[in-house]
């Protein structure tokens, strides 16, 4: 018998919200990009200042509208924020724009109360703080000043928007419900600038690259066969990104379907089927890993749909194929052009124009950037080398051929970017972020099964949907390099995802989780 956890509370019919709010997250995500427009066509400062202009502008006409509008346009206004549709001067605008109309709306809900709210999650938000204050005292022992700060600054407002403005601004099942789907459109159009752009190759804005096109020829047991396609990022300049984007979009598309009947859930399904040949397509293996690890738990949820189950399980088999066929270099690609040839490439035949991109147990560099990472570490475990520091930090521990090729990358691992960046407690204290959250989630009161029956209860499926999200996020994280409190998606939605995950509790109600239960015989 399937459970009824995943079944919809009403109208299921309804994909979540009403058509308005759909169409004005796509207006929204448009506004908040034309300070990038204004600030490459003109001057930095002018963008910013437009940014400012324009945050109370959506705040004003979006009054009327539920505030999960603004949640959801910030998602997809911070997706393209690491495309090459913006300039390292102007990334964070879009969110700017954004989480300005986010923060103004927080504080004009506060003055209209005459208080400020509590934060929904009180030991997150506590275990964030004290996050945030060791990230300060890596700043002020920082290797650069200038540049800590300003991304501790950073920090401090995507988690206050994160942790407290939008859990206390967004509650209900309906709002977290519209995420789920505004998530899995934006994975849908992502996937549609990886189809488009690996048949068209490169596209050029303003003279610059915007997307990262190459391409290869699909290989058998090493050897080529001669059919070639292109590996395509869509409109991003690297390809973990957009493969991070659409498979946290397959993660909502299942928990949404599962809550659907009729055409919305056909519709759900269908978008996975587009979605999943785009995340292969895009070759990053580390997305890979992140959809095996989600699609697993997914489909071996207790409380999921059978139709679900089946789905998630036969996703998670095809990652878990393509990965293992890839280490094991039972299939794989060689780049077509041996000039565009990322790092670790190595020539197929000598006087070939192929050289192997993918198959094999290796690493791209990475086992180079984790040993100078920890090299690193034991040069300043206690308080790092401050918070954005990662990649001078680094450097002076490459050496040699690594020197030459993996100048300017991070430490691709979050554990280890945090322990460089911020010290061994400041990566012990993330942990703690991690463990908090997870507590929290396990331990939360239970929504009744009946209205009649308070006994028994069940989790939230919107919760859980982004519970596993981050579970999946886990895997990605040992092989790059995520930041709490970041602008670009993936961080983001870490953080987004480990608040709206968790339902309301304070700080005496987890105090009480942790007594001892004294059983009454």
């Amino acid at each position: 018998m399937e459970a009824a956890v995943f079944e919809p509370i009403a109208q299921p019919r309804r994909a979540g919200g009403y058509p308005v709010e759909y169409v004005a997250v796509g207006a929204v995500a448009v506004i908040a990009w034309l300070p990038v427009l204004a600030a490459v066509l003109t001057r930095t400062a002018i963008g910013w200042g437009l940014a400012f202009g324009l945050a109370v502008v959506v705040e004003r006409v979006t009054a009327r509208l539920a505030p999960r509008v603004l949640l959801a346009s910030l998602v997809v206004a911070g997706a393209f924020v690491p495309s090459g549709l913006v300039t390292d001067s102007t990334h964070y605008l879009p969110v700017a724009v954004v989480g300005g109309a986010i923060a103004l709306r927080f504080a004009l809900e506060a003055w209209r109360n005459r208080s400020l709210a509590r934060p929904a999650a009180e030991p997150l938000v506590a275990a964030v703080g004290i996050y945030l204050l060791w990230a300060a005292l890596a700043t002020l022992t920082s290797i650069d000043h200038r540049l800590s700060a300003a991304y501790w600054l950073g920090m401090v407002a995507v988690c206050a928007l994160a942790f407290w403005a939008l859990p206390t601004l967004v509650s209900t099942r309906q709002d977290r419900e519209f995420l789920l789907a505004v998530m899995g459109a934006l994975g849908v159009v992502v996937a549609a600038t990886v189809y488009v752009l690996s048949i068209a190759g490169d596209v050029y804005i303003f003279g610059r690259r915007v997307s990262d096109h190459l391409p290869v020829d699909l290989t058998i047991a090493g050897h080529a066969t001669g059919v070639h396609f292109g590996r395509s990022a869509g409109l991003f300049i690297v390809p973990l990104e957009p493969s991070v984007i659409m498979v946290m979009a397959l993660v909502a598309l299942l928990g949404w379907t599962a809550m659907r009947h009729g055409p919305w859930m056909w519709a759900g399904r269908a978008s996975i089927v587009f979605v999943v040949p785009a995340v292969l397509i895009a070759l990053d293996r580390s997305a890979w890993l992140a959809a095996i690890v989600a699609t697993g738990v997914f489909a071996a949820l207790p409380l999921a749909r059978r139709s679900a189950t089946v789905t998630a399980a036969v996703l998670c088999l095809v990652f878990t194929a393509c990965f293992v066929d890839v280490i094991a270099n039972g299939i794989g690609v060689n780049a077509v052009e041996s000039h565009a040839c990322t790092t670790n490439c190595q020539a197929v035949a000598p006087g070939t124009d192929e050289v192997t991109l993918r198959g094999g147990t290796g690493l791209s560099g990475r086992e180079y950037l984790w040993h100078a990472s920890l090299d690193a570490i034991k040069k300043r475990p206690l308080l790092g080398y401050g918070p954005g520091n990662n990649v001078p930090a680094i450097e002076p521990y490459l050496s040699g051929e690594a020197a030459r090729l993996f100048r300017g990358l991070t430490s691709h691992s979050t554990w280890l970017r945090t322990a460089v960046e911020d010290g061994i407690p400041g990566l012990l204290i993330f942990l703690g972020v991690l463990l908090v959250a997870a507590v929290v989630f396990m331990r939360a009161p239970r929504e009744p099964r009946r209205r009649k029956d308070r006994r028994t209860g069940i989790p939230d499926p919107t919760r859980v949907t982004l519970a596993v999200s981050v579970v999946g996020l886990l895997g990605v994280m040992s092989f790059e390099s995520f930041f709490l409190g970041g602008v670009n998606f993936s961080n983001l939605y870490l953080a987004l995802a480990l608040a709206l995950m968790l339902p309301p509790m304070t700080l005496a109600q987890f105090r009480h989780l942790r007594r001892p239960r004294l059983r009454v015989h």
